[in-house]
């Protein structure tokens, strides 16, 4: 019955097993199809990204080394959860396919891991979202259960979540892959079609007791979705983070966020370069010109630095605000700097949770500062 359900509602087959056989999809798109108006596969993997992700940036990667993953599983904890749905999508010639290996019964656990060594073993590189974490930790959990041994950590692995909280986290709501999906990439799930990700364990174990097969379409629709959206974020990332951006500023991409990311990787000509473009597009906010105002510091262009600086104590931050003072007073300027300094006091002291090491070196450079005007 469970069978007979499947072939009705999903456009698939079973695997040759004679026992206990896997249910799979496989689905071709064109190198040129755009997911929600996304390419596929980006025009190189930046060098930043591969530093920033420890991978080697002197290796020569094809598109035919990929593999992304993305599982859809009995729970969200690792002992004990089974992968009901093992999602794959990867590139061959100028085609990307999506493959579906689906349990229509728990017995076929075993054999559905035989189609995710043969990709593991020809490819060297994983995409996931979130994979770190979980996806692969649950594979190397069920893989011990039945005693087979394959090496997932032998691959280079790039999670687009941590690469994604880089970029966006202070941009949106959260960093959940529907949430990017919805926000970045522009795409609205259809919740007609569809199915939340939290619903997906109850809705398999339904399907068990009741053979109804509707629902379980859902399921492959949700996960097709979520590898699709992978590979499309993966495109996205690696096409704006060069900089500058060939096409311009993408209004997508926080900046500031980017520029953080080169200065991680030590990259201070580029990320100033972000900054100062911000900075001349009129895109100021605090937390820019504070990290730009640091950057020049660093350079020892302290009038440069300054400016930055003054800026922010126009915007009432904090970090700038003695980041100025320390210049003012720097440069002799006692009175300005002790005015600034006053406003830093009454900004420490008006907080909900007072920090009294801050107020009481605040209180230290008044001290200082009236003594010196004084004299």
């Amino acid at each position: 019955m469970l069978r007979e359900s499947l072939l009705r509602h999903v456009d698939g087959q079973f695997s040759q097993h004679p026992q206990d056989p896997y249910f799979f999809t496989r689905e071709s798109y064109p190198m040129h199809t755009r997911i929600d108006n996304l390419p596929l596969y980006p025009v190189e993997i930046p060098e930043v990204l591969l530093t920033w992700a420890k991978l080697d940036p002197t290796l020569l990667r094809r598109k035919e080394d990929i593999l992304v993953l993305d599982l859809e599983t009995t729970g969200l904890g690792r002992g004990g959860t089974v992968a009901i749905m093992i999602g794959l999508g990867y590139y061959e010639g100028d085609e990307f396919f999506v493959e579906q290996i689906f349990l229509p019964d728990p017995d076929a656990e075993e054999h559905s891991f035989d189609r995710l060594r043969e990709l593991v073993e020809s490819r060297s590189l994983l995409i996931t979202f979130n994979g770190k974490t979980f996806d692969v930790p649950v594979l190397e959990s069920r893989l011990l259960y039945h005693q087979i041994w394959l090496n997932l950590r032998k691959m280079e692995h790039l999670d687009l979540l941590h690469l994604a909280r880089r970029l966006w986290k202070r941009k949106l709501p959260s960093c959940a892959l529907e949430t990017l999906e919805f926000y970045i990439l522009g795409h609205v799930r259809d919740k007609e079609l569809d199915i939340e990700g939290g619903d997906i364990p109850q809705t398999y174990f339904h399907f068990l007791l009741t053979g109804e097969g509707e629902l379980i379409r859902k399921v492959f629709i949700h996960n097709h979705h979520d590898i699709l959206h992978t590979a499309a974020l993966f495109t996205l990332i690696c096409d704006s983070i060069a900089y500058p951006p060939p096409a311009g500023m993408d209004i997508r991409i926080d900046y500031h966020a980017l520029a953080r990311l080169y200065q991680s990787q030590n990259c201070e000509v580029t990320a100033k370069r972000i900054l100062v473009d911000l900075l001349a597009k009129g895109q100021i906010s605090a937390d820019v010109v504070y990290d730009l105002g640091l950057v020049y510091k660093k350079d020892k262009d302290l009038s440069s630095a300054e400016e930055c600086f003054a800026i922010g104590a126009g915007l009432d931050s904090p970090p700038a605000l003695l980041e100025y003072v320390k210049l003012l007073e720097k440069r002799k300027a006692y009175t300005e700097a002790l005015e600034a300094c006053e406003r830093l006091m009454r900004i420490e002291q008006g907080r909900y949770l007072l920090s009294s090491k801050r107020i009481a070196d605040l209180q230290k450079r008044l001290e200082r500062l009236q003594s010196r005007l004084d004299k």
